[in-house]
């Protein structure tokens, strides 16, 4: 159930890259599968440390900065 989970997020991520691409918010030699990758163990990596710290607030605060990293990273460099 898990792995059907996150087959379809990843699979929304990358409809939502395409569509970044096309648009030009996104550089057009991102690679796609290594980019929704990142965002899920992104998140997961968020999740697993607010529960192994027992502060779920955590990574309610950490998440913004952590994002803002990804975003550059994958932004076009327009």
């Amino acid at each position: 159930m898990v792995q059907t989970l996150i087959q379809r997020y990843g699979e929304r991520l990358h409809r939502l890259i395409e569509k970044g691409k096309a648009s030009g918010e996104l550089s057009p030699s991102l690679d796609n599968e290594a980019a929704a990758t990142l965002f899920i163990g992104t998140i997961q990596g968020l999740v697993m440390q607010s529960l192994l710290a027992g502060d779920v607030g955590r990574m309610h605060r950490d998440a913004p900065r952590v994002f803002a990293i990804y975003r550059r990273g994958i932004r076009s460099a327009q």
